[in-house]
């Protein structure tokens, strides 16, 4: 089965948007005619997959080829018409293009883009809830006092093909990027339910693997995409890699997957907190509350804000669901594979699993009124160096 040391991974995947598991705006309202789609990247070979609700078996409708590969990541609109590729032309990392595609019913993109832009310096391409606007990370060149300019840009999205306008900044930044000292990074993580608030991060590594990390929230115009100024909402500090915290936004609350590393074993916790006010968790989930939450490899919030899905060192993802109410975490059920991604309305959880080199993703489904599972079948691939994404077409 597939390992992974997950704090680092939680890290990449708020940190850099362009890895595996692509941020992706989450619509937790089911739409009776959406479509579960995965998009496995192999190679130069773009496969669409359709997985059945009810019988949750996929099936592939289309390939594409790609015209680069390398690092890839894929962002759909939240409706899943319009599907945006970014990637690199080989591993010197040269030549980075955005590419746009219109899909058909079933979330094929078609054969050519609508859309092709340099994105040499941008990445951690978001859309918000509406579908109006998509927003990403330009970078600029190193000074020579290790300094590097950050901006949130936007695009508006043309809503009869995809086609992203001029961007425009709404941000702007000047970080450390001493590559043996303070080094810094940022990130756009995500929006509130209703889009009006954007959550960032700038995520800061200095020496002997200090870290500190700051989370952000500012206003969003839902008319105009303009945003408001940054607000502190949460902050770690750690030095020579004794903590780690992961922090995902989902269901209008704030997830912290703590590894405190060096506390012995059973030393994690899941803290929930209620937007917009995290000076005190919710629920504070110890080993005394349920044993997983103090021994965990890989965390990750659903898509409801309703549960937490932890995957123990053996592999085996338990479910714990999320009561305000009592500030409890309690377990409904588990998974026998680390699950990774959901569909974007949370009715579907994809577990993997690490066969000789091969990678197998493992359909199950998820009913977000009890937290039950039934499995369903494999999309099998090539190689676990292969990418994947999950998305719903509508």
């Amino acid at each position: 089965m597939l390992r992974t040391t997950a704090f680092c991974l939680l890290f990449c995947l708020s940190a850099f948007s362009f890895a595996q598991n692509s941020s992706q705006i989450i619509s937790t309202s089911p739409h009776s005619s959406a479509v579960p789609v995965v998009y496995v990247v192999d190679g130069s070979t773009l496969t669409t997959y359709n997985v059945n609700p009810h019988t949750l078996q996929a099936t592939a409708v289309g390939t594409l080829t790609l015209p680069q590969s390398t690092y890839p990541t894929v962002v759909t609109s939240p409706n899943g018409r319009f599907f945006y590729y970014i990637a690199y032309l080989n591993d010197s990392q040269q030549d980075r293009e955005l590419y746009v595609y219109d899909t058909n019913a079933s979330g094929v993109p078609g054969p050519n883009p609508v859309q092709q832009l340099k994105a040499t310096q941008s990445y951690g391409l978001v859309p918000d809830p509406s579908g109006k606007f998509l927003y990403s990370i330009a970078v600029g060149p190193t000074s020579p006092q290790f300094v590097t300019p950050y901006a949130i840009v936007r695009n508006l999205i043309n809503p009869e093909n995809g086609k992203l306008s001029s961007p425009v900044t709404e941000a702007k930044y000047q970080l450390d990027s001493d590559p043996s000292g303070n080094d810094c990074s940022l990130s756009v993580l995500g929006f509130d339910v209703a889009g009006t608030e954007m959550y960032d991060g700038i995520f800061c590594y200095g020496p002997h693997a200090s870290a500190t990390i700051t989370y952000n929230q500012r206003s969003v115009d839902p008319q105009t995409g303009d945003l408001g100024p940054d607000q502190q909402i949460y902050a770690y500090s750690s030095y020579a890699a004794s903590e780690y915290v992961g922090v995902q936004f989902e269901g209008n609350l704030m997830f912290a997957f703590v590894a405190n590393y060096n506390q012995g074993p059973n030393a994690n916790l899941v803290d929930v907190y209620q937007l917009p006010n995290v000076s005190t968790p919710q629920i504070n989930c110890t080993t005394s509350m349920l044993a997983v939450c103090g021994d965990f490899v890989f965390g990750l919030a659903h898509p409801s804000g309703k549960y937490v899905f932890l995957t123990d060192p053996t592999n085996v993802t338990d479910i714990g669901a999320v009561n305000l109410s009592t500030q409890q975490i309690m377990q409904p059920s588990s998974i026998p594979y680390e699950v990774q991604q959901f569909s974007p309305d949370g009715t579907i959880a994809y577990g993997v699993n690490d066969v000789n080199g091969a990678l197998d993703i493992e359909i199950y489904g998820f009913d977000v009124a009890t937290g039950d599972v039934r499995q369903g079948g494999t999309i099998n691939m090539p190689s676990d160096l292969d990418s994947w994404f999950s998305a719903e077409r509508y």
